[in-house]
């Protein structure tokens, strides 16, 4: 006699790391930041992903280098600010769907924490240029910064065996600075190498 079976595709139980970096769209979000524009950052991570049972679910954490800015542009006068701040992701939960062979699609949200270590803000008029670090944006600004911020990641991925294409959504919740009303409002497009 012979048996006849049908054999099922195993999900990976092993933790994967994963080294990220990419392109940060940073702009604000909220009634403070209607008149800001975009401006290009960057985003540089390292975390891992952990199985949740079998049908491709997980959850991970990450930590890595970032930044958030903006830019004002008006007739002669300029304005680009951007702070660098250091993430941590400590909990993000996804799902790994398998759509053909290596090729997976993948969706995931979490939460973030940032803390902004040091920042410049270049502004120009008529001619004349001047840099201003974070730490006297308060004097010479009158802006009071605020240094945290803590919000909501929500993203969407390609997976091609071991590389990942991953476009991330970023929204803070703590105002940007002291009655602002300006949060932040990142979009990141990274490449990925999990190993």
């Amino acid at each position: 006699s012979r048996s006849v079976g049908i054999k099922s595709t195993k999900q990976s139980t092993e933790t994967e790391h994963i080294w990220r970096f990419g392109l940060n769209m940073m702009n604000f979000a909220g009634d403070g930041g209607e008149d800001l524009e975009k401006k290009i950052g960057y985003n540089i991570t390292y975390g891992f992903l952990k199985p949740i049972g079998s049908v491709g679910t997980y959850w991970g954490m990450d930590f890595g280098l970032g930044s958030r800015g903006f830019k004002v542009k008006e007739n002669d006068f300029e304005e680009n600010l951007i702070a660098h701040n250091v993430q941590v992701s400590p909990f993000t939960f996804g799902w790994k769907y398998g759509v053909i062979g290596d090729l997976k699609v993948d969706v995931h949200f979490g939460a973030y924490a940032s803390f902004d270590y040091t920042g410049k803000c270049k502004i120009a008029y008529d001619g004349d240029e001047e840099s201003i670090n974070m730490g006297d944006w308060e004097d010479d600004l009158e802006i009071d910064w605020n240094r945290y911020d803590a919000g909501l990641n929500i993203g969407f991925g390609i997976w091609y065996s071991y590389f990942n294409l991953d476009f991330n959504f970023q929204r803070g919740f703590i105002e940007t600075a002291k009655e602002s009303e300006a949060y932040t409002n990142n979009f990141m497009i990274r490449l990925g190498f999990a190993f």
